[in-house]
C-alpha cells in the first residue's frame, strides 16, 4: 500500500511537462504568499498576483474556467488590497483595531451578494462553456471573490471562507487530474485555514485589549 502511494507520488515528478512545471513554481510562490499572509505583510498581494498569473493559465488548460476568471480578477484585487493594507498600516499608530469580526448587516449583505454572484457565474459556465463542473466551479470562484474582499477588510471570518474554498477545490482538482503539487498545496491550505483563523483571532483580541 505504502509502496503504491510512493510510486504514484514519485511518478508525478518524473517526466514533468510544461504544465506540471509551472504548477510546481506556483506551489513555491504560494507558500511564500501564505507566510506573508500569516504575518500581515502588504507584499503578500504582489506574490498573490504572480500566483494568479500562473494558475490562470493552468485553469484555462484544465477547463476550470471560473477559477481562471477569478485569477484574472484577483490580479486587479491585489492592487486594491495592497493599497488598502498600506493605508491600514499607517493608521496603527492611532491604535485602530486591524482585525475584526463581521457585523450583522455586513454579513447579510455578503450572503446576498454571494448568492447573486454564484448564480451569474453558474449561468455563464452552464450555457456558454464546456465546463464539466459548472456548479462547483462557480461556487469556489464566488467564495474566492467574496473572500478576497473580506480579506482586504481584515475580517477574521475570511479563514472560514478559505476553508470551504480549499475543501471544494481539492475535490475539483482531483477530478480534473491536476498535478499533485496543486492538490498538495490546497490540502496544506486546508489546514492552514484553521491555523490562520486561530492566529488572527488571538491577535485581534490582544489588539483590542491594548487599545
Amino acid at each position: 500500500m505504502l509502496s503504491d502511494i510512493w510510486s504514484y507520488i514519485a511518478g508525478q515528478f518524473t517526466g514533468m511537462d510544461f504544465w506540471d512545471t509551472i504548477q510546481t513554481v506556483g506551489l513555491v510562490l504560494s507558500f511564500v504568499y501564505l507566510w506573508l499572509e500569516f504575518r500581515q505583510k502588504p507584499l503578500m498581494w504582489v506574490i498573490s498576483a504572480m500566483c494568479s498569473m500562473i494558475y490562470a493559465s493552468v485553469y484555462f488548460h484544465s477547463k476550470i474556467y471560473a477559477d481562471m476568471g477569478f485569477s484574472c480578477f484577483n490580479i486587479c484585487m491585489c492592487v486594491y488590497g495592497f493599497i488598502k493594507w498600506l493605508h491600514s498600516d499607517r493608521k496603527r499608530a492611532s491604535h485602530d483595531i486591524v482585525y475584526r469580526h463581521f457585523k450583522t448587516g455586513e454579513f447579510l449583505a455578503v450572503l446576498g451578494a454571494s448568492a447573486m454572484i454564484w448564480g451569474a457565474i453558474f449561468c455563464i459556465l452552464h450555457f456558454l462553456t464546456d465546463s464539466p463542473v459548472p456548479a462547483l466551479d462557480a461556487l469556489t470562484t464566488m467564495l474566492n471573490i467574496v473572500g478576497t474582499w473580506v480579506l482586504a477588510q481584515k475580517i477574521i471570518e475570511v479563514w472560514g471562507i478559505w476553508f470551504l474554498v480549499n475543501a471544494i477545490s481539492i475535490y475539483i482538482y482531483c477530478r480534473r487530474g491536476l498535478h499533485i503539487t496543486t492538490i498538495l498545496l490546497y490540502s496544506f491550505y486546508l489546514g492552514a485555514s484553521v491555523y490562520g483563523y486561530i492566529k488572527w483571532r488571538v491577535r485581534g483580541i490582544r489588539m483590542s485589549e491594548n487599545c
